[in-house]
């Protein structure tokens, strides 16, 4: 044992010494420039997957997303961000293991390799010889990666200077540069800096356009393939094997339509950014058609500029956010600049409409907010949600659920194609109240489902209702029932030696019977998750009126319960909608399994572009996009309607405004509606 890790520190530190120039490379004076770059290779490498082992403790595994909740109160965070590791109380003594300590940090000269788990692979994988270098210097492949990301970059809406590339050019000019005959040749030391860093900027490159924000040195084999992406080691070398390079980095961004479209947008945004963006709508009292005012002329301006009012000059907007080349100015022969007429209110409602917001056109608070969101703004917007769909998997399945919680809709896709839509309810924009971002496979329906109260809605509550009227509970269908939760041991009273005895303890827990008064409604929806939130039925249909629906503790109230269980169950022939709504008259619980489960993604989508070409946006609820300007303000609620249906379904409001008008229909997203 002690002769073995002998060897090993005096592997690592010969390969020290050797990439610090004070010892050379054994016998370089009979081997190729490429065979001492491989040897460098190798010792770096594995000097670096050698640390020492020592005794240290265990820690939980890392938590990816939001924070895993246990009932439907669930926070949730957006989960296309990793949350940083939770603290951990300290291990106690059983827990501490023998293991390795961490991987030391990987460099090449003062640049820090950021994929070195995956670097090492692909160097192993090809036996360290190197991939960007022959015996003649850099190939050509190194100038293809830099020019390709420098191009690739923005358009995908990512950075390029967050990839050295202005490092690598200088770099690679350093070396070509330098003189390479038989007198001179060229410093190996440098080359195995310059694969080393172009080989980390492929793959940490390549990992953000296609996998979105993750850690990197999770990502082995295994990893790609449970998350059903390419694995970045084999397409690299696929690429230097086929000379490739190039196009292997423009194939790696997320393959759906949805992305593409975002991709498109934020091309034309830009340019309008570039061409000065739009003015903003001065505050004032709200805008009606038939009032005259200076602020309908700057109203115009907006509205022409993102094609909701389009001009009769030969400049006109072409669709949405396609500019002209030409600074847009009020067109004066369209008429009285300054009128709030009828094309004016027309291009209100289809701009509310396209914000989802209530189609009024009226100019009031909210629609003054989403007009002045500025185009650098909505810029980053399209970028988010371009990174959204990074973390989707490569296949989606044929048939899947899509729930978008700003969009406040859920819609069925089978074969790519929307085949049933229907307005949801969605966590309250409140901490531990939030809707989280997952995915999950449905396995099974309940249909007259009981309701067990988590224990904070019960306590903070229904507990204080039920104080102020004393048959609350009896009304709404509530029992109380004593159920063991575990043990503990108190003094034996029949004892004089202080001994213990066991006995049970119990919890009082709050359960709603079935019922038309039942706050799951008839039938709820199982996709086994972290987060407990699943789909269910509802007796507050009046909900789905509001325009904004944020009212549930974190799961998803949906408005055609039955046509979804119908769905969902089809292809089995006892299950027909006369057999579910039979079921459902008897008031008794049934479970029924899914003839083949179908995935569930409840997505946060505030961007998109729908199947008409035509850019969405939703206000930010949650403030998941981290852009001030995008998530507007949201108005009082009217009273309720009904005090008997609003006692039907015992939540907490949130602060939302009514719908003038119901939405024309759950907005449409594209191809595989960015989904969700």
């Amino acid at each position: 044992m002690g002769s073995r890790f002998t060897n090993r520190f005096l592997l690592a530190i010969l390969a020290l010494l050797c990439t610090q120039g004070f010892v050379s490379v054994p016998n370089a004076a009979t081997q190729s420039l490429s065979d001492q770059v491989s040897e460098l290779l190798r010792q770096q490498l594995e000097a670096w997957k050698t640390p020492s082992s020592e005794v240290l403790p265990t820690s939980l595994p890392e938590i990816v997303g939001p924070p895993l909740p246990s009932t439907e109160e669930t926070p949730s965070s957006n989960t296309t961000s990793t949350s940083p590791t939770a603290p951990t109380a300290a291990p106690t003594e059983a827990q501490s293991v023998k293991t390795a300590k961490p991987l030391p940090k990987l460099t090449a000269g003062k640049e820090l390799i950021r994929a070195a788990a995956m670097l090492s692979r692909f160097y192993e994988g090809r036996g360290y010889r190197p991939a960007w270098s022959n015996d003649a210097g850099p190939l050509p492949y190194a100038d293809a990666l830099i020019n390709t990301i420098q191009a690739e970059a923005e358009r995908e809406g990512l950075h390029s200077g967050d990839y050295r590339l202005a490092k690598l050019n200088t770099l690679l000019q350093e070396v070509r540069q330098q003189p390479s005959d038989a007198q001179q040749p060229l410093d190996p030391r440098t080359l195995v800096d310059l694969d080393l860093l172009l080989t980390d900027t492929f793959l940490t490159y390549g990992a953000r356009v296609s996998v979105g924000k993750a850690k990197l040195d999770r990502m082995d084999a295994a990893w790609f393939e449970k998350h059903q992406k390419a694995d970045l080691v084999q397409v690299l070398q696929t690429a230097m094997d086929t000379d490739r390079v190039a196009d292997a980095i423009k194939a790696l961004p997320p393959p759906y339509s949805g992305y593409t479209k975002l991709r498109e947008a934020l091309a034309r945004y830009r340019d309008i950014v570039a061409h000065g963006g739009w003015p903003l709508v001065p505050e004032g009292p709200k805008l009606h058609m038939g009032d005259r005012d200076d602020h309908v002329v700057r109203l115009r301006v907006r509205l022409q500029v993102t094609g909701e009012l389009t001009l009769k000059s030969r400049h006109a907007s072409s669709r949405l956010g396609a500019p002209s080349g030409n600074k847009r100015t009020h067109d004066s022969s369209d008429g009285d600049s300054e009128l709030f007429d009828a094309v004016v209110a027309q291009a209100v409602r289809k701009f509310q409409r396209r914000h989802g917001l209530s189609a009024d056109g009226i100019v009031g608070d909210t629609t003054l907010a989403a007009l002045n969101v500025s185009a650098e703004d909505r810029v980053q917007q399209l970028a988010v949600n371009m990174e959204r769909w990074r973390t989707l998997p490569a296949d989606l399945g044929p048939r899947h659920i899509d729930v978008n919680i700003p969009n406040f809709t859920l819609v069925v896709v089978e074969n790519d194609q929307p085949v049933m839509s229907m307005k949801v309810v969605v966590g309250k924009m409140m901490e531990r109240r939030n809707t989280p971002t997952f995915s999950a496979n449905m396995t099974h329906l309940v249909l007259n489902p009981y309701w067990n109260v988590p224990k904070s809605i019960a306590e903070e509550e229904l507990f204080p209702l039920s104080r102020k009227d004393s048959q609350y509970f009896a009304k709404h269908g509530f029992v109380i029932r004593r159920i063991p939760v575990g043990e503990k041991h108190i003094p034996d009273p029949n004892a004089t030696d202080g001994s213990l005895i066991s006995t049970k303890t119990y919890q009082n827990v709050l359960r709603q019977q079935p019922g038309p008064t039942n706050a799951l409604g008839r039938v709820k929806f199982m996709f086994p998750n972290a987060h407990g939130v699943y789909l269910h039925d509802t007796p507050s249909k009046e909900l789905f009126n509001r325009t904004v629906r944020t009212f549930s503790h974190g799961c998803i109230r949906i408005e055609k319960p039955l046509d979804l269980a119908e769905y969902v169950l089809r292809g089995t022939s006892e299950w027909t909608r006369d057999v579910i709504l039979a079921t459902i008259e008897r008031q008794k619980e049934k479970t029924v399994w899914l003839p083949e489960p179908i995935p569930v993604y409840i997505q946060y989508w505030t961007a998109w572009v729908d199947r008409e070409g035509t850019v969405q946006f939703r206000n930010d609820i949650y403030g998941y996009d981290q852009l001030p300007g995008t998530r507007l303000p949201i108005a009082k609620p009217a009273p309720p309607q009904s005090s008997a249906k609003s006692e039907s379904q015992p939540m907490v409001q949130p602060e939302t405004p009514p719908a003038t008008q119901p939405d024309s229909q759950p907005a449409p997203l594209s191809e595989v509606r960015p989904i969700l």
